[in-house]
């Protein structure tokens, strides 16, 4: 099972890319071959100015990936600008995988901003969601480190469950 980790948040200081690390080591524990894919290093331009060559290779690892975890920051109670910019131009090839979704935002009542992601995808690609997200906000952090530990406990159901249905969707 191949899994690509895409964490879309552009901030410097990225609490969902913190996310993603988690759970990419929890899944290569599991004996999942994951890539983690960080946007901050990428050159991203809207989808009617052309693709870049990261974006290029981006849509050349989605399209290879048997599934996939979008991670974002919340922007607007939305997806930020980096993930849509993503979206419309590097994930032609996603129709009918399986997704997760992965959440940082600022505060407790933006929890149905992922809701807008699934939309996109269930409609748009007819993926297959998780149905659980991780959701955290800015107390479940500690300087650069995960200090929650429900949070913890949440990432690791994330990614059992995320592991043993991605298996038997590709079987």
């Amino acid at each position: 099972m191949n899994t690509l980790i895409i964490s879309s948040s552009l901030s410097k200081t990225s609490r969902s890319f913190i996310l993603c690390k988690a759970i990419h080591s929890l899944l290569q524990e599991k004996g999942v071959n994951t890539e983690l894919v960080d946007a901050r290093e990428m050159e991203l331009l809207p989808f009617y100015k052309g693709p870049t060559p990261s974006m290029e290779e981006l849509s050349q690892k989605v399209a290879e990936a048997d599934n996939i975890i979008f991670a974002m920051g919340v922007h607007c109670y939305s997806v930020n600008d980096g993930l849509k910019i993503i979206l419309d131009g590097c994930c032609g090839g996603v129709e009918g995988k399986f997704f997760g979704i992965i959440c940082a935002a600022g505060g407790e009542r933006s929890y149905l901003s992922t809701m807008h992601l699934t939309q996109i995808c269930m409609n748009e690609w007819r993926m297959i969601q998780l149905p659980r997200i991780v959701y955290a906000t800015g107390k479940d952090f500690e300087d650069d480190t995960i200090s929650n530990d429900d949070l913890k406990d949440r990432i690791k159901l994330f990614t059992e469950e995320f592991s043993s249905i991605g298996k038997k969707l590709i079987s």
